[in-house]
């Protein structure tokens, strides 16, 4: 490990915490608690991602990214591998972050904190002697990036905070965020194909969630009760129509 790149720890130190206070400034606990809580919960869940990778490295699977360029069925696996650590270490961040007891807002929150100050701390690691101008471009999308490959995740702890028989989704969520971040990672180790697998990847959680918005909009619509007449208001009578003309005594 290097030394510390001081401009390019701060550079990603303050996106991932603009990133959590712009997730946070609705949050009716108080926006500086709930972006305290994602911090904290980004911060841990990168932690829990390192030492995952040290227990596999120490059992002999050591996933590295240049695993991802020979191509095949090893590139696979390793973006696989990648894919569950990570995912699943923002999933560990996210539970940490909730607020007890949370709302579906309160989960989307956190997943975006939680997935902006990991990519932060990401790039503050792996973007060290890369070109200042690519690792400050890294640095400010890179947390937009992650939050959306683990979308699925904040929508399946959404459902589970509204019902409690939605936690069985949170799994399933979990592998779809593992196989869209092993696509993107496949995708940026891909020179041909590269940028319209990274584009899919990150425009599938995107379309599915425009689509379920549009879906609960006119559900909503339908089962609506009708505004009730303003006060003061009526029923309205028919308009008398004025007699023919050269009528009347």
């Amino acid at each position: 490990m290097g030394p510390v790149d001081a401009t390019l720890t701060g550079m990603c130190l303050t996106s991932g915490a603009t990133w959590a206070a712009l997730a946070s400034r609705r949050a009716p606990d108080g926006a500086w608690r709930s972006a305290a809580r994602g911090v904290l919960g980004g911060a841990g869940a990168f932690g829990i991602a390192l030492a995952a990778y040290d227990l596999l490295q120490i059992g002999g699977a050591d996933l590295r990214w240049d695993e991802l360029l020979g191509g095949g069925g090893g590139a696979v696996l390793a973006a696989a591998g990648i894919g569950l650590v990570e995912e699943g270490a923002k999933l560990a961040g996210i539970a940490l972050a909730l607020p007890r007891p949370s709302r579906p807002a309160a989960a989307m929150r956190a997943t975006i904190a939680v997935a902006a100050v990991f990519a932060a701390l990401e790039s503050a690691l792996t973007m060290r002697g890369a070109p200042r101008a690519l690792a400050a471009t890294h640095a400010a999308l890179a947390p937009a990036a992650h939050a959306i490959l683990s979308a699925p995740l904040g929508f399946a702890v959404a459902a589970a905070a509204r019902r409690r028989g939605a936690w069985p989704w949170i799994p399933a969520a979990l592998a779809a965020s593992v196989a869209l971040h092993a696509l993107a990672d496949l995708s940026l180790a891909s020179p041909r194909f590269g940028p319209y697998g990274y584009a899919a990847a990150l425009l599938a959680p995107v379309l599915a969630a425009f689509l379920h918005a549009r879906r609960w909009r006119a559900r909503s619509d339908l089962i609506s009760p009708p505004a009730p007449p303003a006060p003061g208001a009526g029923p309205r009578r028919p308009r008398r129509s004025a007699p023919p003309a050269g009528a009347g005594g």
